[in-house]
């Protein structure tokens, strides 16, 4: 069990801190929550739109996906190299399975949701993810060229 300080809470989100992890998951919570309350105002101007609603419900289960999936990495530390392997397993048996609920809920009981929104609203917080990356590797190749033109003049 992980115990800290309540210093140290407002740092990371989940278990061991992982700071390139914290600083994804936060990025990728903000933008898809931002995308997230636009569709819910979208819903408010237009609440019968299946795709709106199937895009809501995706994200939604997108965003439980990533936090689901981050809890589980940072636990990874504690583990020897085949519990990991297993626990990272389980997780995705877990998640995979969780999605597939939700699209057999939305395809038997709430037939006023679009099935191809959730799925494509499922996907939004691991394009967000790729894109944050992008970025961000981007920005750390740049700051790394002028480290070795300053330091070394190539």
């Amino acid at each position: 069990m992980i115990v800290s300080s309540s210093s140290n809470r407002g740092e990371q989100m989940f278990g061991q801190p992982v700071p390139e992890l914290d600083k994804q998951l936060r990025s990728v919570l903000k933008y898809s929550g931002y995308l997230l309350v636009g569709i819910c105002l979208a819903l408010f101007f237009y609440p019968r739109d299946s795709m709106l609603w199937g895009l809501a419900v995706g994200i939604g289960t997108g965003i439980y996906n990533v936090v689901v999936l981050a809890k589980r990495i940072k636990r990874l530390p504690d583990l020897s190299p085949d519990g990991a392997k297993k626990h990272m397993k389980k997780g995705l048996a877990i998640r995979l399975a969780m999605i597939m609920a939700v699209l057999f809920l939305v395809s038997q009981r709430l037939s006023f949701i679009s099935l191809p929104g959730v799925g494509a609203g499922v996907l939004v917080p691991s394009c967000i993810s790729m894109i944050v990356s992008i970025f961000e590797t981007y920005r750390q190749h740049r700051e790394s060229e002028v480290f070795l033109k300053k330091y070394y003049g190539k």
